[in-house]
């Protein structure tokens, strides 16, 4: 996917790895109340390809009514460091966009940022393999990961 993103006449940078803690915050609890960490890390339990998870992430996503605010967490526009203030202003303004080439293009990026998003943060292990006091009389301990919506079930 290509680095540089043009919306709303300006220039934006899609999602680095070096994100700030409040950016990633920002992303990540936009997608956990759009429904898009249940299709990207099969909690629904409904196994998926590539392609049909990249559609339902998508559709998820924008029935949630959360794409504009999604879109502006993974970009930063050029010149510019990325804060909640401007993200805000960046999902009004990119939700009222009118030209078609904008719209097709934010639709066509949002997967891509997303799956970027993921891929930066590969899934936890089921299981830790290390411990503090390693011991072969104690079992492997299964993770104590949060849930990640209201309307998943672990």
């Amino acid at each position: 996917m290509e680095d540089t993103v043009t919306l709303d006449g300006r220039k934006f940078h899609g999602i680095r790895q070096a994100l700030t803690a409040s950016q990633d915050d920002y992303i990540l609890a936009y997608l956990r109340l759009s429904g898009a960490v249940e299709v990207m890390q099969e909690l629904d339990g409904v196994k998926r390809s590539v392609e049909q998870r990249a559609e339902d992430l998508l559709t998820r996503i924008l029935l949630s009514g959360y794409a504009a605010a999604i879109l502006s967490g993974c970009l930063t526009e050029e010149g510019k460091e990325w804060n909640r203030k401007d993200a805000a202003a960046n999902a009004e303004r990119f939700a009222a966009l009118t030209d078609s080439d904008d719209k097709i293009h934010m639709q066509q990026s949002i997967v891509g940022f997303v799956m970027g998003f993921f891929q930066f943060g590969d899934k936890s292990s089921e299981t830790s393999q290390k411990s503090s006091s390693p011991s072969a009389k104690v079992p492997l301990t299964r993770s104590a990961a949060a849930k990640t919506s209201g309307t998943s079930r672990q």
